[in-house]
């Protein structure tokens, strides 16, 4: 995989007698690694694909990429389409969109038909139908086929790439058939692609729809040795298979109140999956937002098991530094949880259910915000006595 360093690059300033009647360049940010430069339109339309992860939602992809020519004037829509066909395109994991992108540009009434973007199409369509067909077998169950199609791929020359390898891991290991999910991730690093957060959440997930706890423990290990860092998804994919774990947040009675009152009463592979993910600290860093005016917890994308763990960690977070003299109390500290948007019954948040269960058995003095109930808030300088007094 090609990876390209972005520079910006802004054009020199233009002739006082010219500025009346040239419109300025847009400014580029050029690819070190001999790509296509792109203009900053064009980098915040692929970054606007990457971060809704519209690459494997054909809808919403296709609603981004007609937004964005729409709003483009000819030569921006090109550019963006230029650098997806380019040999060392920096964004190699959006080259799936360079079809429908140049369908719709095509559209455009300013479009004229060009040869040379059609030619440089042709080869990315062959690679188009070989990642449709591994994606295809794979959600038939047949992964075996699918890795068939991977070996025709590099007989004729194409390098497969992290996108279908891995879908044929997933697909074994989706099928419970460990062994040769194990051996893809093998094949994975044999073919220059280390394994990163979102391949561990597959392996991770695989192991828990078929109970098998004992082999998510090493891999967690694996993940921290090689600095492959947990995501929200990752506790989602170890804590939902935890059995225990999820008895006590669906269920009605109490439940521990601490990481450590947690693990003295859970199983011993669900007390070591515990202890793993709570060593890192990555996770609750991403949903706090702490400064002097705000200390923010954000639980949106967690499971009712990951909302639960998480607000553990960050309740003996806060007493830690609030233990400290130095330490800023905030103003107003906030937990966001929100309404049950997203949730499987509309309205009804699992993890909103929760939380307010848990400041009830805690005593806590959060209450839910009257302007934004999908929130619980509280005063810092009282939420700072509640922890230093009570639960101490």
């Amino acid at each position: 995989m090609v990876v390209g360093i972005l520079t910006l690059t802004i054009p020199s300033s233009w002739n006082h007698h010219r500025r009346h009647c040239l419109r300025p360049t847009p400014p580029l940010i050029k690819c070190e690694s001999g790509g296509v430069p792109l203009t900053k339109q064009a980098h915040r339309f692929f970054s606007s694909l990457t971060s809704t992860a519209a690459v494997d939602d054909l809808a919403t992809a296709n609603r981004l990429i007609k937004k964005f020519v729409a709003s483009s004037p000819k030569s921006i829509a090109l550019n963006a389409l230029s650098h997806l066909l380019s040999p060392r395109n920096s964004h190699p994991h959006l080259s799936a969109i360079a079809f429908p992108l140049y369908t719709k540009i095509s559209e455009a009434s300013w479009y004229n038909w060009n040869p040379k973007l059609v030619a440089d199409l042709v080869p990315l369509l062959d690679i188009q139908g070989f990642k449709s067909m591994v994606s295809s077998l794979c959600e038939m169950g047949q992964p075996n086929e699918a890795e068939n199609v991977v070996e025709d791929m590099i007989k004729n020359g194409v390098k497969p790439s992290l996108f279908e390898l891995r879908f044929v891991l997933y697909g074994y290991g989706k099928m419970g058939f460990f062994e040769d999910m194990e051996r893809m991730v093998r094949k994975m690093e044999i073919e220059g692609f280390g394994v990163d957060t979102i391949s561990s959440n597959m392996i991770l997930s695989s192991y828990g729809a078929y109970n098998a706890l004992p082999k998510m423990v090493p891999w967690l290990q694996k993940m921290k040795a090689l600095e492959i860092p947990f995501s929200i998804r990752t506790y989602n994919c170890v804590l939902n298979s935890c059995p225990m774990i999820m008895s006590f947040v669906r269920g009605s009675g109490g439940f521990p109140v601490s990481v450590s009152e947690l693990v003295n009463v859970l199983d011993e592979v669900e007390a070591l999956l515990v202890k793993e993910l709570v060593e890192s600290s990555s996770v609750l860093d991403e949903a706090m937002e702490w400064d002097d005016l705000e200390l923010k917890l954000d639980l949106h994308g967690m499971h009712s098991g990951s909302a639960y763990l998480i607000m553990l960690q960050w309740i003996e977070e806060m007493k830690s530094r609030f233990r400290v003299e130095e330490c800023v109390v905030p103003a107003q500290i906030t937990v966001v949880c929100g309404t049950g948007k997203h949730s499987s019954v509309r309205g009804e948040s699992p993890v909103k259910t929760l939380i307010k269960a848990m400041m009830v058995q805690m005593k806590s003095p959060m209450r839910i915000d009257r302007k934004n109930i999908g929130c619980f808030i509280a005063k810092g300088q009282v939420v700072r006595n509640w922890l230093i007094q009570s639960l101490d």
